[in-house]
């Protein structure tokens, strides 16, 4: 479901002192364990969470293996 090396716009619920409310921010995901990403920033939410609203992808960097195997499957065609 996410990709590391993505950026995504998150929306998470968060309490403070006045209450309950909505809390978006862009972030990119550095690693995944289970539920759990890693983000840029230091942050570490859970994707599992209650309070885990959603996560819409904003940008993707291909990764170097991926771009290798598209070159592959390029030359293998011609």
């Amino acid at each position: 479901m996410f990709d590391i090396g993505a950026t995504y716009r998150f929306v998470l619920i968060e309490g403070t002192s006045e209450g309950w409310g909505e809390n978006d921010f862009t972030d990119t995901v550095i690693d995944i364990d289970g539920p759990l990403l890693k983000l840029s920033s230091g942050r570490i939410i859970n994707s599992h969470s209650s309070l885990f609203v959603s996560a819409t992808l904003i940008s993707m960097i291909a990764s170097a293996s991926s771009v290798e195997e598209e070159v592959e499957d390029t030359e293998a065609l011609a």
